[in-house]
């Protein structure tokens, strides 16, 4: 560990009952009946050389400068026996401006004679308020509390609670004493009183002994903690176990708490890293540095890729290792959910088999997982166990003056800087400049900062003039730069560079807002979303037939069955908010789409106005309670022969998306499975049936089921219910179940002879969707999941919705979503080489009773207007290219399909683009365009058009 004996910059001194000196380098003279506590703690600061948990330069062991923040400070010195005065004094959180110890604080107070117990504590203003503490045993008494709704809550990075115990290396409390006109320090070196957990998993579809079935790629989905400790002492007691602890108790038992969920900011990705498995226990490196850039999400999730996430629990101390604390994984392999499993702590003998494992304060965990098997697993972790401590300090110091505090600043438009300094110089002879100026349109020039001093706390506040416009600085091109900024005291002039970034933004947030509707609580009725521009303000729509103006200020917007109520009391202001209002329940979930835009607008390189814009998403839900089902199905439109034969796809049958529309009729109602093939553009909610349903027992190979299977009915025996046509959301059809609904039947056969109802359960009860024909053969093409494939699980989100969408010629061909996705048309931009395309197809799905045919759906006519057509494209290097549209359906982002393109005269069929996700990089009107050449003499894909 670092040493800080002489890296010296104090605080000024706190005085309990006198004015502490100017002068940091001389103590405070006590009075003849009292003597000089000095205190010190050690400060992380901004700049120092620790920067982030998550940063790959930092320490194992140093703590980031957010861990070591200090929000609040207090000292207690309860005196031993009968000699001395309790002292309980608050003192003020480490502030640069007062520092003249580099990275330590210095406290200095005034205290009656006597022999003491010192402690401090930090961040613990919240969790002791209401709380008394006279004695040294009313601390100890103190309580962290963890489950949710508690007054502590969980620790996080930027208010951690710590605290300095006067403990000896044998465990003896260290007491002070202090005599008259005595001065006595302590080094008050704070602690972390929960733990710190690093956790990397790492998925690799190359490396040895990975699972088939993760090869086509996978997400993590989220992160739960498992039997975490609800409360803790703030003083630990040194034991490491607890063998009297009463298994039915609250804090063997522990809690649930959700630490990550997908693309949230708890976690994040990386493509490559460097990892060396010899510093496991090396407390000055990590087993994993990150090497690329930070993703929220894969960049392929298809390709290997890191994911690492920091995270604070509180320490755990048990009697036997099933109640330790445990990590639960959940990841997504295509549609299907899957957990593991790590259990956080170690042994103090690692050689023992037989002690339990403890969960320390003050502990870091670097946990590395690797993902190579379908979950509901205990995963196999490599686990480096190192000490998490902040810099240590002595009590020995050399004092050194700094005069100021940095010698850089950055500012923005709405952002200020601050230096600290100090000096000796009489007020009136302190002065600032700043010799960067630019031109004003106006006429005449400015500078670009501006100086404020504070001379009571000897603090500058750097800002952007507030004489120059954005457009003053767009115009001059010189939106970002370094300004030349100065301070003279007396005769002495020191400059210092000041960054500024005047660059024109326009920031809205939140820009995808939920809201239930539910009239009995009109609190969450209600939104804020905040705004921040350097353009003048905001604007709202004011050429949409969907909104109404209500005044200057409100404005009521109508889609489907739902109604907002919109509300900004300000719109020409730098900082603002605005409210959205649900007024009207909406019956099923819809999603109002709008676009916001700043009131002035920046030259773009064409030299034209443009308007910084932000589209804000309003999510309106009905009450939570019921689970609803919705489900949809594109690209199905091959009409059925047969149970097991399709007819030729008609491209000519396919309809771009259309919006909410208010009518019976849109196009998106067109998805093929209508039972007697209607070619219009109406719902049919007999031909959309959903079977939910729960079974113990497998199905066979043939589909046979033995006698013993047990199958509970929650909407009738196969193929099920029919589902209502969302007119909300065209295209999708809903299932609405009482998320408590029992079964209302069973088959009899196994534990259904004795059990007579089942509940319904995520995890448990499965879900097949089907448009009811061919209800004897089981096996026909409009199903999800297809012959003999498992139902698909009840989904478990906390919202209570999923949505579920087929896609034939996807793999895998479902996909469960937390959040309605945006369905998109794709334009398929294909360019080959020499060749045409004659058509495509894809084989998917079970279509004979013995489970080993599949159904093929195809095309061999690539002269269909708009939607698949071949032409000549152009010439290169002597040779003819081609290029195919071919029009489809698929989520947003997620493009990749499965089907084979012919191509004439050859005889090739590869697979569209090597099945790989190439991305859009342009719009064709409302179409996204994704385009790919095919070289048939290397038989490659690339990305792009080929010239």
């Amino acid at each position: 560990m670092k040493r800080l004996a002489d890296i010296l910059l104090s605080l000024a001194a706190l005085l309990l009952l006198a004015a502490c000196t100017d002068d940091a380098d001389v103590y405070n003279t006590p009075a003849s009946s009292e003597g000089n506590l000095c205190v010190y703690v050690p400060v992380t600061r901004e700049g120092d050389e620790v920067k982030s948990s998550l940063d790959p330069s930092n320490p194992t062991y140093n703590a980031s400068v957010e861990e070591c923040t200090i929000n609040d400070l207090h000292l207690y010195a309860f005196p031993v026996g009968d000699d001395g005065t309790f002292l309980s004094q608050e003192l003020l959180a480490p502030q640069a401006n007062e520092m003249l110890i580099e990275q330590v604080a210095r406290y200095q107070l005034q205290i009656k004679p006597g022999t003491y117990h010192v402690y401090v504590v930090a961040n613990m203003e919240d969790a002791l308020k209401g709380t008394t503490i006279n004695t040294e045993d009313d601390l100890k008494g103190v309580v962290l509390s963890y489950a949710p709704m508690s007054k502590s809550g969980m620790p996080v990075a930027n208010n951690i609670p710590m605290i300095y115990e006067p403990k000896a290396a044998d465990g003896t409390t260290t007491e002070v004493t202090i005599k008259k006109t005595d001065t006595k320090t302590v080094a008050a070196n704070l602690r972390f009183t929960c733990v710190k957990v690093c956790l990397n998993l790492i998925y690799d579809p190359n490396a040895a002994g990975v699972s088939p079935a993760l090869k086509n790629g996978m997400i993590i989905n989220d992160v739960k903690a498992e039997r975490l400790s609800p409360s803790t002492k703030l003083l630990w007691d040194g034991k490491f176990s607890n063998p009297s602890l009463d298994a039915s108790s609250t804090y063997a038992k522990g809690f649930e708490s959700s630490l990550y969920e997908h693309a949230s900011a708890t976690g994040v990705y990386y493509s490559d890293w460097k990892e060396d498995l010899t510093h496991v226990n090396d407390n000055n490196n990590n087993i994993i540095t990150p090497k690329s850039a930070v993703t929220s999400s894969p960049v392929n999730n298809k390709e290997k890729w890191l994911f690492r996430a920091t995270y604070y629990l509180p320490e755990r101390y048990v009697a036997k290792a099933a109640q330790q604390s445990a990590l639960k994984i959940g990841g997504a392999v295509g549609g299907h959910n899957n957990s593991y499993n790590i259990n956080l702590g170690h042994r103090q003998d690692e050689t023992s088999t037989t002690e339990v494992p403890t969960f320390p304060r003050g502990t870091y965990y670097e946990i590395v997982g690797r993902l190579k098997s379908l979950g509901n697993i205990d995963l196999d972790c490599v686990v480096g166990v190192k000490p998490w401590e902040m810099e240590t300090i002595d009590a020995d110091f050399t004092h050194t003056t700094l005069w100021v505090s940095k010698t850089s600043a950055k500012v923005k438009s709405l952002q200020d800087d601050y230096i600290d300094y100090k000096t000796n110089a009489d007020a009136s002879n302190i002065t600032f400049g700043c010799d960067t100026e630019i031109k004003k349109i106006a006429g005449g020039k400015s500078p670009v900062i501006v100086a404020t001093n504070d001379i009571a706390t000897h603090r500058i506040r750097f800002s952007i003039n507030p004489e120059l416009s954005v457009k003053d600085f767009t115009d001059a091109k010189v939106p970002k730069g370094t300004a030349k900024v100065w301070i003279k005291a007396g005769n002495i002039k020191k400059y210092l560079d000041v960054e500024y970034d005047v660059t024109p933004y326009f920031k809205v947030d939140p820009v995808d807002i939920v809201i239930f509707y539910d009239e009995d609580n009109t609190a969450e009725l209600t939104k804020v979303v905040k705004f921040t521009t350097n353009l003048g303000g905001i604007q709202f729509p004011s050429d949409r037939s969907d909104w109404k103006k209500l005044s200057d200020k409100e404005y009521e917007v109508k889609y489907a069955q739902s109604k907002i109520n919109i509300k900004c009391d300000n719109t020409n202001v730098a900082d603002g908010m605005f409210t959205i209002t649900a007024t009207s329940n909406p019956e099923t979930t819809t999603t109002h789409v709008f676009t916001v835009k700043s009131i002035d607008a920046v030259k773009d390189a064409a030299n034209k106005d443009i308007y910084k814009e932000q589209e804000i998403r309003v999510t309106v839900r009905p009450p939570k309670g019921n689970y609803f089902i919705y489900m949809r199905a594109i690209n199905d439109l091959a009409k059925t022969k047969d149970a097991s034969n399709l007819e030729e796809f008609d491209h000519s049958d396919m309809l771009d998306e259309e919006a909410y529309n208010n009518s019976e009729e849109n196009n998106n109602w067109r998805d093929g499975w209508c039972a007697d093939w209607k070619i219009d553009r109406k719902s049919y909610k007999d031909s959309h049936k959903v079977y939910i349903y729960t079974q113990k027992g497998e199905t066979n190979s043939d589909g046979t089921k033995d006698e013993n299977v047990a199958i509970w009915y929650f909407t009738g025996g196969w193929p099920g219910h029919s589902m209502t046509a969302d007119n909300n959301n065209p295209g999708w059809y809903y299932y609405s179940i009482a998320h408590d609904a029992t079964s209302g039947s069973n088959n009899g056969q196994g534990d259904a002879s004795t059990t007579g109802t089942k509940t319904i359960k995520p995890g448990q009860t499965l879900l097949i969707f089907s448009n009811g024909t061919y209800t004897s053969e089981g096996y026909q093409p409009h199903r999800f999941t297809h012959h003999n494939d498992p139902g698909i699980t009840l989904f478990n989100y906390e919202d209570n919705e999923g949505w579920y969408l087929y896609d034939p010629l996807s793999d895998p061909y479902y996909t469960v979503y937390d959040e309605k996705p945006t369905v998109v048309d794709v334009e398929y931009t294909i360019y080959t080489k020499r060749d045409k395309i004659s058509g495509w197809y894809c084989q998917y799905g079970v279509n004979s009773s013995d489970g080993k045919g599949k159904f093929e759906m195809k095309s061999d006519n690539p002269n269909v207007d708009n939607q698949f057509k071949c032409g000549y494209y152009g010439e290169k290097d002597g040779n003819t290219w081609y290029k195919t549209i071919l029009h489809l359906k698929a989520p947003l982002n997620e493009y990749a399909k499965v089907l084979h393109v012919k191509i004439s005269n050859t005889g090739d069929e590869p697979e569209l683009f090597d099945g790989d996700n190439y991305p859009s990089t342009k719009k064709n009107g409302k179409r996204y365009v994704v385009e790919g050449s095919y070289d048939p003499d290397t038989d490659t894909w690339t990305q792009g058009a080929p010239f």
